[in-house]
């Protein structure tokens, strides 16, 4: 088994970010670049955290690809936003290690 390593947000890809308006609702997509397109099982471990996050980030979030992409407000995105995000990566780079990790099987008697 290789080696992990985590995924960061690397940086913020203001091209691909953008104020969307539909039904006079103004609506920002915030795209956030990851370090490397992660593991299936890590993306849904980082979307499940997302969704689950209570507040402005809840339910608006998502791993699409090498990609986080955070919808909300017109000025819901400040830096404060941003570092709870890189909490929720950090998380799922814990969870996702813990998966990676082989059980520790020992004292199970198989036949006991």
């Amino acid at each position: 088994m290789s080696e992990w390593e985590d995924i960061t947000i690397v940086r913020h890809d203001k091209e691909q970010s953008e104020l969307l308006t539909a039904d006079d609702v103004e609506l920002t997509k915030q795209v956030l670049v990851l370090s490397a397109t992660p593991p299936p099982r890590w993306a849904e471990i980082c979307t499940a955290a997302l969704g689950g996050t209570p507040g402005r980030l809840g339910r608006m979030a998502e791993v699409r690809g090498q990609n986080l992409v955070v919808w909300g407000g017109p000025k819901v995105f400040d830096e404060r936003d941003a570092e709870h995000l890189m909490k929720l990566v950090n998380y799922s780079n814990d969870k996702y290690r813990e998966i990676l990790e082989p059980a520790d099987l020992s004292g199970f008697d198989v036949f006991g």
